[in-house]
């Protein structure tokens, strides 16, 4: 798969397959990887949701990461992180402070 789509074409997959819903951590998290780089505003609340709800490093790491290259997305991933960083394990901390300093 591509690194980048166009929302459009996010929209019409999401329709198809439904995988801003989906509850397998594995997809969604690949899916929201695909969310933040293509800009596809429908799956940002999700993108929270999963960030606040899933603290496996090897899931939160990729997704604050690629928020961290914009402005805009480094200030949601701050924004996110403020709620989420209580829950995560002190390695998953310690990672993710790095990446949003």
């Amino acid at each position: 798969m591509p690194e980048k789509l166009a929302p459009a074409r996010m929209a019409e997959l999401d329709r198809q397959w439904g995988f801003t819903k989906t509850g397998n951590s594995e997809v969604a998290a690949q899916w929201l990887l695909m969310a933040v780089r293509s800009g596809y505003q429908p799956a940002f609340d999700r993108l929270e949701r999963f960030l606040i709800e899933v603290g496996r490093r090897k899931f939160v790491k990729p997704l604050y990461a690629e928020l961290a290259k914009t402005p805009e997305g480094m200030k949601r991933a701050r924004r996110i992180y403020e709620k989420a960083r209580p829950g995560y394990h002190p390695i998953t901390r310690a990672t993710v402070d790095a990446l949003l300093k």
